[in-house]
């Protein structure tokens, strides 16, 4: 794997995956025992392989059917999630409130389908990005974003039992993901 295609990797994982961040915060400050925290680890990685196999697949029917020039239209999809959740921040930006408690118990079916449901924009890149890769770089790319997961999981374990994270990521990461969101939307479409 190359050095380009390696921070390339690194870089579209941090980009879709800093929303589940708050998602992971909020699973961490509703787990119970060390089972609820297994499922979440289980339920995470079950989620994004989910993902990056659906993406793989559609990435290769694209190719299949000639259609793959086209993939710079799924740049849309971040683009506009960036700005209905920039829309959405702008009333409640001066609010202070610290993330809210998750309602329901920690369970596979829903950590997973919580990393499935929050991963349209994930599919809305990962498949232009497929569509680039020979099977051995995806092989390579699917090996980073696995590495990047258990990254993502042991930082948002520890901000959960940070009160100031929380707090911080109340207040800041409302608004940072839906940035990084338009400028992946951007750099899709053009």
């Amino acid at each position: 794997m190359s050095l380009s295609l390696l921070l390339t990797s690194i870089g579209i994982f941090f980009v879709t995956d800093t929303d589940d961040l708050v998602v992971l915060l909020l699973l961490w400050l509703a787990a119970h025992g060390q089972r609820q925290r297994r499922t979440i680890i289980l339920g995470q990685y079950l989620g994004i392989i989910t993902l990056i196999l659906a993406s793989w697949l559609i990435s290769r029917g694209m190719l299949h059917f000639n259609v793959a020039h086209w993939t710079h239209w799924l740049g849309l999809v971040p683009f506009i999630l960036g700005i209905t959740g920039l829309i959405n921040w702008w009333p409640a930006r001066h609010s202070q409130t610290p993330p809210p408690r998750l309602a329901q118990t920690v369970s596979l079916p829903l950590v997973w389908s919580l990393t499935i449901g929050n991963g349209g924009d994930n599919l809305s890149i990962y498949i232009p990005f497929f569509t680039r890769l020979t099977v051995s770089e995806f092989g390579g790319v699917f090996l980073v974003f696995l590495v990047m997961v258990g990254l993502w999981l042991g930082i948002s374990h520890r901000l959960a039992r940070s009160t100031t994270a929380t707090k911080f990521f109340a207040r800041f990461g409302a608004w940072l993901s839906p940035v990084l969101f338009i400028l992946v939307g951007l750099l899709i479409l053009f």
